[in-house]
């Protein structure tokens, strides 16, 4: 069987990428909120972030040629976002057990002198604070496809508020805003990835704009 051509591999993967990851983020965050599922989310959160980054890669190529520094910069304040997210998924991971576990003042005291004692005190404290890339990254990603009209208004409005909706669900603890955040984004992704389905083979490196698309959940309709 002749070999796809790499474009035609990366038009797929980017495809491929834009559904998985937004789709496993909202399953994990459905199961650990209706089932208690812990383990389960940790699992699926932490492999979103690998097809996440794949997903920005892709929304940096469909913004290119009319967006390309919004394009650059959201995709790289993504990708930040999506590392510093595995990291506070795996010290999460560590640290839950040791607060919740019934120690007594003299191992508390004697757990909290090593920290200090090892400088990591102060990474504890700002480590959240890269995670903020990842809904930033998407946001300006929005106006790059925005500014682009490489995607519908709909799935850029979804995508958008998928992102805004992120870190007020996760900081403020409120479990509606990280399942809105979930289906927006799965919405505005799953759009996205439909249009790329439909570009031809051979054109992912030359992209028609949103405009030049068929009618439908993808493109946008021509006015008459």
């Amino acid at each position: 069987m002749k070999a796809q051509p790499a474009t035609e591999l990366r038009r797929r993967g980017a495809a491929l990428c834009l559904f998985a990851a937004p789709l496993l983020m909202f399953a994990g965050d459905t199961l650990n909120y209706a089932a208690g599922m812990e383990y389960t989310w940790r699992v699926m959160f932490k492999l979103s972030f690998a097809f996440f980054v794949g997903a920005a890669l892709a929304l940096v190529h469909l913004s290119s040629g009319r967006a390309d520094r919004a394009g650059l910069v959201g995709g790289a304040l993504a990708v930040v976002g999506c590392l510093s997210g595995t990291g506070i998924m795996t010290a999460n991971a560590v640290l839950s057990p040791i607060e919740s576990a019934a120690l007594d003042e003299a191992a508390r005291a004697a757990i909290e002198s090593a920290l200090r004692a090892s400088g990591v005190g102060g990474y504890i404290v700002l480590y959240p604070l890269p995670g903020l890339a990842f809904p930033a990254g998407f946001l300006v990603l929005s106006y790059a496809l925005l500014r682009a009209r490489a995607a519908s208004p709909a799935a850029v409005c979804a995508l958008a508020l998928g992102a805004l909706l992120f870190p007020v669900g996760r900081i403020g603890q409120s479990g509606a805003a990280v399942l809105g955040s979930g289906f927006a984004m799965s919405l505005g992704m799953g759009l996205i990835a439909l249009r790329v389905l439909r570009v031809r083979v051979g054109e992912w490196g030359r992209l028609p704009r949103a405009e030049e698309m068929p009618a439908g959940l993808g493109g946008q309709t021509s006015a008459g």
